[in-house]
């Protein structure tokens, strides 16, 4: 893998951890939340990109279209579900769940992209795993109240793989900046009428749920998912589900440091075991980096 796929992914990762944070301190309703995020990054995008969008769009088939269109409504559907697993499993429950995301991405990459899995993929995925278990695992009880949050976790999981794959399909054909448009545009009206069918509140907010809202606008979806959508036309998707089980380990780091400040956060706790956890996880994820296949394509201008 190039030094700036690599980079960005790093990058990304650090980016995306802070969203769980400032999801539960903004405190808004799932939908509302996700459409807010997605729809305020396609407005920031839109006067830059507009040019683009409509240049990309000229140049895709109907198969194309359609590809763009579904990846869309997936990333949307990622957004809303991660949201509404909070309010029906534990914080743990989503970090163990959150480890069958790179290996729906290899057989999704296997079967669709037709993208080998490899010893040193299935190594990596095997550290970062057990990572999460360790992780997660002493606070970990099963609940069958916490299915259908459970359920949720694997579906959004499911979800960003397809959106990513099919991002891997087109990115080769569209600009960057086209791409992304598009892409948050797609999702956040899929979340916009998913917010309204759900009687989700837009608007009313308190000062401080505001300024939560602009942070996860701004970092962990303008930043960090984008820096992501940018990795994907150059590595097999699996390298970019692979980073993102950092998101969840960081995250509680976070929220650890910062329990004393918020009371969303008291109960947060970190022992010698769940460092171990953390730490084989970061490594199984080095691991997989530092084996990503080296970029076969140019980026095209954006």
């Amino acid at each position: 893998m190039s030094r700036m796929p690599l980079l960005a992914l790093i990058f990304g990762m650090l980016a995306v951890s802070t969203a769980p944070p400032l999801i539960l301190l903004a405190d808004i309703q799932p939908f509302a939340l996700a459409a807010w995020r997605l729809l305020s990054v396609a407005l920031i995008l839109l006067p830059f990109v507009a040019p683009r969008i409509w240049g990309d769009l000229k140049k895709l088939n109907g198969r194309e279209l359609a590809y763009l269109a579904a990846s869309g409504v997936m990333y949307g559907v990622h957004f809303g579900l991660f949201n509404l697993a909070f309010e029906h499993t534990t914080k743990e429950s989503v970090v163990v769940l959150l480890g069958a995301q790179p290996l729906m991405a290899a057989a999704v990459g296997a079967l669709w992209l037709k993208e080998s899995i490899t010893r040193t993929m299935l190594a990596a995925s095997a550290m970062a795993i057990g990572g999460l278990l360790i992780f997660a695992w002493h606070d970990y009880r099963f609940d069958a109240s916490n299915l259908i949050g459970d359920a949720l976790v694997l579906a959004c999981g499911l979800a960003i793989v397809l959106s990513y794959s099919a991002g891997r399909r087109l990115r080769p054909r569209m600009t960057l900046s086209g791409y992304l448009g598009a892409l948050y545009l797609v999702g956040g009206v899929t979340c916009l009428i998913v917010a309204l069918i759900a009687g989700d509140s837009l608007f009313g907010y308190a000062n401080d749920q505001w300024f939560w809202l602009i942070g996860a606008i701004l970092v962990p979806t303008l930043i960090g998912h984008s820096l992501f959508h940018y990795v994907v036309k150059y590595v097999p998707v699996f390298y970019v589900n692979l980073t993102i089980l950092g998101e969840p380990i960081l995250a509680l780091l976070i929220m650890f440091l910062l329990r004393e400040r918020f009371a969303v956060f008291r109960e947060s706790s970190l022992t010698p075991l769940q460092i171990i956890g953390g730490l084989m996880l970061l490594v199984g994820v080095g691991i997989g980096l530092l084996a990503g296949r080296k970029p076969q394509v140019t980026e095209v201008s954006v």
